[in-house]
């Protein structure tokens, strides 16, 4: 008995065995798609089209999943280079290899981005092993920008290549959006200006202040700055962060405070619109009642808040702690901390501090003896019960580091354990997030240094001194971002 049945709408003709009945898998084809010679190679051809498409989505998965960026030059053939993460924070390290060179061979790394239409630029030099491999974590560079094992070093001794401005630093504007990072790898040595040869390979880095889910809300009302708000429904610990006097508003700090958890209010009190420009004349009352509206946010939780200063950042936080109860941590960068009049913050400086205590020297001015005041008064950050985190560098140019001594030494001794001061040698004045470029002097221009009261007009025209050694300034800023997030997480996030 013959009958006909469709498979796939492809008509096969198969024959019934004796009891009528047809099975696929026993029964052979007759005629029709196929005959019985060719069953095994149809059912050979699905598989193996069933495993390439299988084959080709778990690759398509895998290419997303990688956060390693390989060269796609020469891969696998030839020198290559993979950076993993090749998309990440700006805190976070990365990991360099380097492959496929000869054994023991001699090249030069370059790393360069470019900011405000200013490019910045870092070399190494590194010898290969005997696999023809380099890592930046267990190979030592033994020329360039840095020297020794450093694994970060290709980013935190960028310098200026291009700005008519010395000392031109590199600051991200707009933190919405990544630093893309080239980075090359070259023949030999080339720690010259001019680079004689075509890069073996290469491949791109992004480094993010503001991580993905986090909101920037830009204010334009009386308060001038930006709100950082994290990803989720909140009420979050909230921070006001607070930058120093040569500067109108940075959000760097800010964003990457917020990428960890924190609402952060960045605020520009100075070299805004309807802001002075004069240092002396910045407002506390204005900081004051900003951070009060900020606190007032829904989202914002009142009862874990927190307060980071740099320079004359760090002043007005101390000042802030001691006198709203509910701030319950403040982090002092570098900020001087006395008061020339008891209980007063706002006060006429310039009669206090001396001009002639500004010295000039061959790399710029120095301005860390004016703030040695005689017969003045610690600002109380600590009457209210604040915690109070306290980052020194040693070798600070512009805010003596024994001012911080005598701040500890005039506390009293019922709040003394709520003090912790680390202490950085070698390190500069400008200790910032981790990673960020080292600079000895900073060239801010006769325009900006004319704010500053106290500095001489005679001198508007000089760089400015900030101290610190490349190497040993990038160490304490990488200890110290660890140490801030660390008492932050303790006295801030954390609390009941």
């Amino acid at each position: 008995m013959e009958r006909r049945v469709e498979y796939n709408s492809n008509p096969v003709v198969y024959q019934a065995d004796g009891n009528g009945e047809i099975y696929n898998f026993s029964n052979e084809s007759i005629d029709g798609s196929f005959k019985a010679d060719e069953k095994m190679t149809a059912r050979v051809s699905y598989t193996i089209q069933k495993s390439l498409r299988r084959l080709n989505v778990l690759g398509n998965h895998m290419t997303v999943l990688t956060r390693a960026c390989t060269s796609l030059a020469n891969q696998g053939h030839g020198p290559c280079i993979a950076v993993t993460p090749s998309v990440g924070m700006v805190d976070e390290k990365v990991n360099i290899d380097i492959r496929g060179l000869n054994a023991k061979q001699i090249v030069t790394v370059v790393a360069d981005v470019e900011e405000n239409g200013i490019q910045f630029e870092s070399r190494c030099v590194y010898q290969a092993d005997g696999n023809g491999e380099i890592n930046n974590f267990s190979n030592e560079s033994v020329d360039g920008s840095f020297k020794g094992i450093e694994p970060m070093g290709l980013f935190w001794s960028l310098h200026c290549v291009s700005a008519p401005k010395k000392y031109a630093r590199l600051v991200k504007k707009d933190v919405s959006t990544p630093m893309n990072f080239s980075i090359k790898v070259y023949p030999d040595n080339q720690n010259k200006a001019t680079l004689i040869h075509q890069p073996l390979t290469e491949t791109r880095v992004q480094r993010f202040y503001q991580k993905p889910g986090v909101r920037r809300i830009p204010l334009t009302g009386r308060f001038k700055g930006a709100i950082f708000v994290p990803e989720g429904e909140g009420p979050f610990p909230g921070v006001i962060d607070l930058y120093g006097g040569l500067v109108s508003l940075i959000e760097t700090r800010a964003a990457l405070l917020a990428s960890h958890g924190y609402a952060t209010l960045a605020l520009s009190y100075l070299h805004g619109e309807g802001l002075p420009d004069m240092l002396y004349d910045a407002d506390f009352n204005y900081v004051k009642e900003a951070y009060e509206w900020f606190m007032k946010e829904d989202y914002i939780d009142k009862n874990r808040l927190g307060i980071v200063g740099l320079c004359f950042g760090g002043f007005l936080s101390l000042a802030l702690a001691s006198v709203l109860p509910q701030v319950r941590a403040v982090v002092n960068i570098n900020g001087f901390s006395f008061i020339p009049e008891v209980n007063k913050i706002n006060c006429d400086w310039e009669k206090w501090l001396d001009k002639n205590d500004v010295l000039c020297t061959e790399e710029g001015l120095v301005i860390s003896d004016v703030y040695m005041l005689k017969n003045s008064w610690p600002v109380p950050a600590w009457q209210h019960g604040a915690k109070i985190l306290v980052i020194v560098a040693e070798d600070d140019k512009q805010v003596h580091p024994k001012c911080h001594t005598l701040y500890y030494e005039s506390c009293p001794p019922q709040f003394k354990e709520n003090i912790r001061i680390f202490r950085y040698p070698g390190a500069g004045h400008m200790i910032e997030p981790p990673y960020s470029p080292h600079y000895r002097a900073v060239t801010p221009g006769r325009k900006r240094l004319r704010t500053i009261n106290f500095i001489p007009e005679k001198f508007h025209d000089e760089d400015m001194m900030t101290g610190g050694w490349p190497d040993t300034h990038a160490h304490a800023q990488e200890d110290s971002w660890m140490k801030i997030l660390n008492f932050l997480e303790e006295n801030v996030k954390n609390v009941s």
